[in-house]
């Protein structure tokens, strides 16, 4: 029973982060995207801040000392860098690509995942999980072929966009990996607040960097359109789901997190459907279809093994 509980709330964490996708390509227009992530971050940050505050008030907890343990709190800072890295490729890139097709390549953190999980945690995947692997990557495959011409033949695009959000893919693999680890043995209240803190400091810092380097001006227009996305990303995305992941992922496996993932992209396009106007083709359709498939497959086939 609580392994399907770990499920449903991870799977809702996707529904909330296909969301992102929409709010945040909307808002890219009025704001610079790595100001969006530092103000989105600092944001959850301050309501973790009174969380812990008002927690603690109640019933003092003792944190592990400092001096010894600084591995546990290295790690901490090792998950919310790498949180800050997803997230920085991924929101730099959207500024490139379709919110539909920044949600699908993200979405080949279920092929890294596997990959990284067997390096870093000496843990195969189960057969089950490798065959929903397979099949989830013939589905980013048709989800991002373009048919052109009148023969209609598939070619595969990538600009600068999606090369950043493939970046952001393999950041986010490297964080389920570390989420993973980091949840077994850090207090859940500084891994609430190291995400977010470490997240919206370096991206305040980046956002500095490009737009000494000219890659990116520092701009920010409080309109319409950045209020609501900064509310959605800040609080409902990003303490929610932060508070959700950490909390429950820690019961299942990095690869079967990765497959429910997955779901984003499908989450994403249904969304940007409705907010964006963006369309999927057919090719397009069959993709959603293959990523589906391969989640149902890992869902009901076997469990991993260590070597």
């Amino acid at each position: 029973m609580n392994r399907y509980k770990n499920e449903a709330a991870l799977i809702f964490c996707t529904l909330i982060w296909g969301g992102t996708f929409s709010a945040t390509k909307l808002s890219l227009v009025s704001i610079s995207s790595c100001l969006f992530i530092g103000i989105r971050f600092a944001i959850a940050t301050f309501v973790f801040v009174l969380y812990i505050l008002l927690k603690n008030r109640k019933n003092p907890i003792s944190y592990p000392d400092w001096k010894t343990n600084k591995s546990l709190y290295f790690l901490a800072f090792l998950l919310g860098f790498w949180m800050f890295m997803g997230f920085a490729f991924e929101t730099v890139g959207l500024k490139y690509t379709t919110a539909t097709k920044s949600g699908f390549l993200t979405g080949t953190l279920v092929v890294i995942t596997p990959i990284l999980q067997t390096l870093f945690l000496k843990r195969m995947p189960s057969s089950g999980n490798l065959l929903g692997v397979i099949v989830v990557m013939f589905g980013l495959f048709f989800l991002s072929a373009e048919s052109v011409g009148e023969d209609h033949k598939l070619v595969i695009s990538y600009h600068l966009g999606d090369v950043l959000t493939l970046g952001g893919a393999f950041f986010f693999s490297l964080y389920i990996i570390y989420v993973d680890k980091a949840s077994k043995s850090c207090p859940l209240d500084i891994l609430l607040l190291s995400q977010t803190l470490v997240t919206s400091v370096f991206a305040f810092l980046l956002a500095f960097i490009l737009h000494w380097t000219e890659f990116e001006p520092l701009f920010i227009k409080m309109d319409s359109r950045v209020m609501p996305a900064l509310f959605y990303n800040g609080l409902i995305s990003s303490v929610g789901t932060t508070f959700l992941q950490t909390k429950y992922q820690k019961g299942i496996s990095p690869t079967r997190a990765g497959l429910i993932f997955s779901l984003e992209p499908v989450f994403s396009a249904i969304l940007a459907y409705f907010t964006l106007e963006e369309r999927l083709d057919t090719t397009g359709l069959i993709g959603c279809s293959f990523v589906l498939t391969g989640v149902l497959l890992a869902e009901l086939l076997g469990r991993e093994k260590k070597f």
